[in-house]
């Protein structure tokens, strides 16, 4: 893993990569590090090797991934609140320490197998492979659009702010709430129009509750794939059964 990079829409740019990972089917990805999770949270408290064997398997895929070590580290913190809970145990509960220390195990495993997942896998990718897994379509169909206008709605964010600000009206102090507020009502009011027009327009197109799948987007298992599953399966039962 080398240098940083980047959030939002680096997070895609980095997703679109040309590794041996990047390249691996997104239904194997998702059945094979999820599978991973599942056997860490099953693991018992104190079983340190089994830990240590499943952060090394993901840190591997990091390294033949290139994921920059900065990128990785940084969407890591979303897992902050729950090493924090879990320093608190030492001093709450019997055996504090093992099961604190158990607890930011299995959430560093869980939060760097998701980064790993998204980022290697573009969001399209992944959305087709939940949708070949048979995962329920209003979800998977929800969360696209969220995805796909999670930037647009941030782009006209930014313009209202913008507008606010050249007017000397920045919304900084309590007194100034009412801007703040104003400016958070119109972009709900306009997020609504943008659906309805969206709406609208996939229905003239033939929009029947499904998006057409292209032929680029078709999904096919390679030897590479099986490989991948059978491999990170046997490691991730090696260490369960063996290491604790």
């Amino acid at each position: 893993m080398a240098g940083g990079h980047g959030h939002g829409h680096g997070v895609e740019a980095i997703a679109a990569g040309h590794s041996v990972v990047h390249r691996l089917d997104p239904r194997v990805k998702i059945v094979g590090l999820l599978g991973l999770v599942i056997v860490s949270v099953s693991t018992p408290a104190g079983a340190w090797l089994a830990f240590a064997a499943y952060a090394a398997v993901l840190v591997a895929l990091c390294v033949a991934a290139r994921l920059p070590a900065g990128y990785v580290l940084r969407r890591m913190t979303v897992e902050v609140p729950f090493l924090a809970a879990a320093a608190a145990l030492p001093f709450t509960v019997p055996d504090g320490l093992d099961r604190g220390l158990t607890v930011a195990s299995k959430a560093t495993v869980g939060v760097l197998a998701a980064v790993v997942l998204s980022s290697t896998t573009p969001f399209p990718a992944l959305i087709r492979g939940f949708e070949a897994l048979r995962a329920p379509r209003t979800v998977t169909m929800l969360v696209s659009f969220m995805w796909r206008y999670l930037y647009v709605l941030g782009d006209e964010a930014r313009r209202m702010r913008l507008a606010r600000d050249a007017r000397c009206y920045q919304g900084r102090w309590l007194w100034q709430a009412g801007a703040v507020g104003a400016m958070v009502a119109t972009l709900f009011v306009r997020a609504l129009e943008r659906g309805e027009r969206v709406y609208l327009a996939m229905l003239s197109r033939g929009y029947s509750g499904a998006m057409p799948a292209l032929s680029g987007d078709r999904l096919a298992l390679r030897g590479a794939d099986l490989g991948f599953l059978v491999g990170l399966a046997g490691v991730a039962a090696a260490a369960r059964v063996v290491l604790p």
